[in-house]
């Protein structure tokens, strides 16, 4: 962890608020479960270069998660959970953190959630806390948010049309859970015991959330084509929705984009060719906050 966040921390007073800073910063050691030679849809539209590094496993920045950060990104995944609970008592989500993935573009990642839009189609969720300014602004989903909706639509929508070629019947289907299972345990490799479960834990949940989402894939009639948004002013909880249909003239031309940008990222990493910086100096726009800052701009 970096010094400078741990001599702030250590300059609070109180009996409560510098131990949970410091507790805080003690979880950036721990190692974390994300995939790390994949094309994750979260980062889609970022900058190339810090996608090959996360892709290489390149080490990040030691502040890169500072106490109040953390605490940001945890009310964020509180907020996942509470809208979530909240849609699976009415009924409309069939499931939460849903895997998605594709072998072609080494594309792997989770969505909130599958919606039951009518009672024949299937749509995916996407849940976003924002502050007031920011949804005050927002006249539709952030573009990086588009991106990302559009991959999911795109993973899921093709894991269903291969299911229901592939598997002509209901027991074809069923007899194929064994391979299955054996395919997507291959997925989570990477995955480690931790100190709630252990990595064979881990490995089994995450099969089972697969099993789960085939399931729903293959009982499908009609494609998966939207994305629904939901934005929650994280001031006064004030919700905007908003729906992006892959269908769309301009949702096509950017996922033919998005298609060519995991080319060419997939192209670099089996190279080696790190892509060109897209910042102009360290306190540029993207580099500012960018986790693997140090390793970019090596002298």
């Amino acid at each position: 962890m970096a010094l400078s966040n741990v001599f702030s921390a250590m300059k609070r007073e109180g009996f409560v608020i510098r131990p949970l800073a410091l507790y805080l910063l003690s979880l950036n050691k721990e190692d974390n479960d994300r995939a790390i030679n994949v094309n994750a849809p979260s980062q889609v539209g970022t900058c190339m270069r810090a996608r090959f590094y996360a892709r290489t496993g390149e080490e990040q920045d030691a502040n890169s998660v500072d106490a109040r950060t953390r605490r940001i990104f945890d009310n964020g995944t509180y907020f996942h959970v509470r809208i979530q609970g909240y849609l699976k008592e009415q009924g409309m989500l069939l499931m939460d953190e849903v895997p998605v993935h594709n072998y072609e573009y080494n594309i792997q990642g989770h969505t909130d959630g599958i919606l039951a839009l009518s009672v024949v189609e299937d749509g995916v969720l996407e849940l976003k806390s924002i502050n007031n300014a920011g949804f005050t602004q927002l006249k539709g989903p952030k573009e990086e948010h588009k991106k990302q909706g559009l991959v999911y639509i795109f993973c899921l929508e093709s894991r269903r049309l291969f299911l229901q070629s592939k598997y002509k019947t209901q027991e074809d289907f069923d007899r194929s859970l064994p391979i299955r299972k054996a395919q997507y345990r291959k997925l989570y490799q990477h995955l480690k015991g931790g100190r709630k479960f252990t990595r064979a834990q881990k490995i089994a949940y995450q099969v089972g959330l697969h099993v789960k989402m085939d399931k729903i894939l293959y009982s499908l009639k009609k494609p998966i084509t939207k994305a629904i948004f939901l934005y929650e002013n994280k001031d006064n909880q004030e919700m905007k929705e908003y729906c992006v249909s892959s269908q769309e003239a301009e949702s096509k031309k950017l996922m033919r984009e998005i298609l060519e940008e995991y080319e060419y990222i997939n192209e670099c990493v089996e190279s080696g060719t790190v892509p060109p910086r897209e910042g102009t100096n360290k306190s540029s726009s993207p580099c500012r906050w960018c986790n693997y800052k140090s390793a970019c701009w090596i002298v």
